[in-house]
């Protein structure tokens, strides 16, 4: 099947899901058609319909393979696909490990939902142990520590996300949230203009670095 005929099936798909909002269909649908790097090239090659199908299917079938691709779509003129890429990476990095430890970061993150954040970090900690390259488990870590007001070790834990996985727009805006919080002014400047580089549409972002720039003068 040539691409754009591959493109144009997947969108059949994608109003059909509109349409009866059907989504295990629609997985169903696009798991037995597609490879993970089909749906990454309509992504980035694709009209407007193939690009918005293509972001919902990745963030039901996609890994950490696609996480620079989803990302980028936070960069795309339509708010629909941007919106669709938040809610993709989000589900991507939840499941970026074994099934074992994704599912003990769904336990850390109700302990933090029920505020249980001292057990949720130590749950989390635990986690990390066995998965030091699970991004995701130091990203929840660091929101127990902040919830807490530990806002140099929340920070420390955003770092450690970062390195990992740049694209993590939430790490981002939390690390330069502990940075305000520890007056390091200057530093959530910056981090704050490295998020609206990956997210420039986004209106909060814009205000946030405006309001500090203008401090800054």
């Amino acid at each position: 099947m040539r691409e754009s005929e591959s493109g144009s099936l997947l969108v059949v798909y994608y109003e059909t899901f509109l349409r009866d909002h059907d989504i295990e269909n629609f997985q169903q649908q696009v798991s037995v058609r597609y490879t993970e790097g089909t749906l990454a090239r309509l992504i980035e090659s694709g009209n407007l319909a193939a690009r918005r199908a293509g972001i919902l299917a990745l963030g039901l079938l996609g890994t950490m393979e696609s996480n620079a691709i989803v990302a980028r779509a936070l960069r795309d003129n339509d708010s629909t696909v941007r919106d669709l890429a938040d809610n993709a990476l989000w589900a991507i990095w939840y499941r970026a490990d074994t099934p074992e430890n994704n599912s003990m970061l769904e336990q850390v993150r109700l302990l933090i939902r029920h505020d249980r954040l001292a057990d949720a970090v130590t749950r989390a900690s635990r986690l990390i142990v066995l998965a030091p390259n699970f991004a995701e488990a130091y990203n929840q870590r660091a929101i127990a520590h902040f919830f807490q007001g530990h806002f140099q070790e929340s920070a420390e834990d955003c770092q450690r996300v970062l390195e990992r996985n740049p694209y993590h727009f939430g790490a981002l805006g939390g690390l330069a949230q502990c940075q305000l919080r520890l007056e390091q002014r200057r530093e959530a400047l910056k981090t704050f203009r490295r998020a609206l580089r990956l997210q420039p549409f986004s209106t909060g972002l814009r205000q946030a670095v405006s309001s500090l720039e203008a401090e800054d003068q």
